[in-house]
């Protein structure tokens, strides 16, 4: 993984997507929608694909070599240098119910490895943005800006765990994650990308999901390592495109080693 600065033009890009996408989900949130079916059986609505096709409109003008991965179009030119995943609406679900709760995430990877990355909450007025060799920043519509930092944990028995859904575990990962439920001092679900920017900024522990796409977890890697947090794999290695989509962060790296010891390494 590179330890180069994120060029600062390519941080002002990912802000300008965010910039686009963000009033598209704000003007269809609490509307009536037709919400449709992927092949996952996930859902999807006009505010998803019209958010993806604006942000990718923008990469396509300025930076024309560089490939993309989104969630609603798939992907182009995975092999450039370069490349943009995107997920207009991270928790979808809880857009189509009416939480507030919804993000979008934008990452920049270079040669697999995310090196900036953006947690944008459209309807919370909140973002969080990491780049590598530039500190981490988060903007709240009522609060100005603040420089997020994790928190220490005193163990996992101390620690707050967030989670997506439990339906996301089966098979060998659902009994790991739940030596891990019954091991911290509480488990939170319906957290979606919230999550994440929640133990960037100190206010709780840890995250521990699976089943995920790299457009779920690459703008994460450099929030929580710019903030002083560790987020890997169950195997402990970092993050990249090529990752199996399960996925550890924690505020404290003891606590994030002891996450890794009861999920067992546990094989694909």
């Amino acid at each position: 993984m590179t330890t180069d600065p994120t060029d600062t033009s390519l941080i002002a890009l990912a802000e300008a997507l965010v910039e686009a996408s963000g009033p598209i989900a704000r003007r269809y949130f609490r509307t009536p929608l037709v919400i449709d079916d992927k092949n996952d059986d996930s859902p999807v609505t006009r505010a998803d694909r019209e958010a993806e096709a604006a942000m990718r409109r923008i990469i396509e003008a300025e930076r024309p070599a560089d490939g993309i991965l989104g969630e609603e179009y798939g992907a182009v030119r995975t092999d450039a240098d370069y490349v943009w995943v995107l997920d207009p609406i991270d928790g979808t679900r809880a857009f189509i119910n009416g939480l507030p709760i919804f993000g979008t995430l934008v990452a920049l990877t270079r040669h697999g490895s995310s090196i900036l990355g953006i947690i944008d909450m459209p309807a919370l007025g909140d973002r969080w943005t990491g780049a590598i060799g530039h500190p981490p920043r988060f903007t709240s519509a009522g609060n100005g800006e603040a420089r997020p930092k994790v928190r220490p944990c005193a163990g996992l028995g101390a620690a707050r765990l967030c989670s997506t859904t439990p339906d996301m575990f089966g098979g060998t990962d659902q009994t790991a994650f739940d030596r891990l439920t019954a091991a911290v001092r509480d488990t939170r679900y319906g957290t979606d990308c919230l999550a994440y920017g929640l133990v960037a900024s100190g206010q709780t522990d840890l995250v521990v999901e699976a089943g995920m796409q790299p457009y779920d977890y690459l703008a994460q890697v450099p929030i929580i390592e710019g903030a002083g947090g560790v987020i890997t794999d169950w195997q402990g290695q970092p993050l990249t495109l090529d990752s199996d989509g399960r996925v550890v962060a924690a505020g404290d790296a003891g606590v994030h080693a002891e996450a890794l010891a009861l999920l067992g390494n546990t094989a694909v």
